[in-house]
């Protein structure tokens, strides 16, 4: 998967070549670290354990979402992803949000009907409360009353190498519940390649937001 993943979740605009730079100067084989020590603090409360400290970058996605909003997201191998929200430029006074998830679970649905119960209208992503694992989380968007909100749509422009950038369609749903004195936010995201004929996945990713103060380029 690739975040295999508007505005209150998550510049340059997309480019052609994977030598462009984002938010912090970071790029493709930059890396940049964390610090963590607030999730630490809360470890046998979380979903799963957090990401290494340390983040090597092998891609780089950039979506618009809208005339003067770009979300950034910087991929290791592992598919953790540093993703930051820049207002209208990449310098750090345009960054508006910054949070970093990793994989949680896959789902490939076999069939229209599971596809359906999923992605479908009134399907589970979107309705008002997702739970596993023994976890419960809370919708972001709309109401808690109402019954189904629908997921909100855009494409990522990912460059991982010398060749020509990957476009994902992307659905997602944010979701979230309090652990301790942190959020730990649920990303549920129908995703799929634009160059490919499968119908692609559905991923979830964990995160947690991040202070300015907590990211460091190395």
């Amino acid at each position: 998967m690739v975040f295999k993943r508007l505005s209150g979740l998550f510049g340059e605009r997309p480019g052609a070549t994977p030598a462009r730079r984002g938010p912090f100067g970071l790029g493709l084989g930059r890396a940049v670290s964390f610090d963590l020590l607030r999730l630490k603090l809360e470890l046998d409360k979380l979903a799963m354990q957090p990401p290494a400290e340390t983040l090597v970058i092998s891609g780089h996605g950039i979506a618009q979402l809208d005339a003067s909003a770009l979300i950034h997201r910087y991929y290791n191998d592992d598919n953790t992803i540093l993703q930051v929200l820049c207002s209208d430029g990449i310098g750090d006074e345009n960054i508006r949000e910054i949070t970093l998830f990793h994989p949680w679970d896959e789902v490939v649905p076999s069939s229209p009907a599971e596809w359906a119960a999923w992605d479908g209208t009134n399907g589970r992503i979107g309705a008002p409360a997702f739970e596993a694992d023994g976890f419960h989380f809370e919708r972001v968007w709309g109401e808690p009353a109402t019954a189904w909100v629908p997921p909100a749509e855009f494409t990522e422009e990912v460059a991982a190498g010398d060749g020509e950038p990957r476009l994902i369609h992307q659905k997602i749903m944010p979701y979230r519940r309090q652990v301790g004195t942190l959020v730990e936010n649920l990303l549920i995201t129908v995703e799929r390649d634009l160059a490919s004929r499968d119908r692609g996945s559905i991923s979830f990713m964990i995160g947690y937001g991040l202070a300015r103060a907590d990211v460091t380029p190395v």
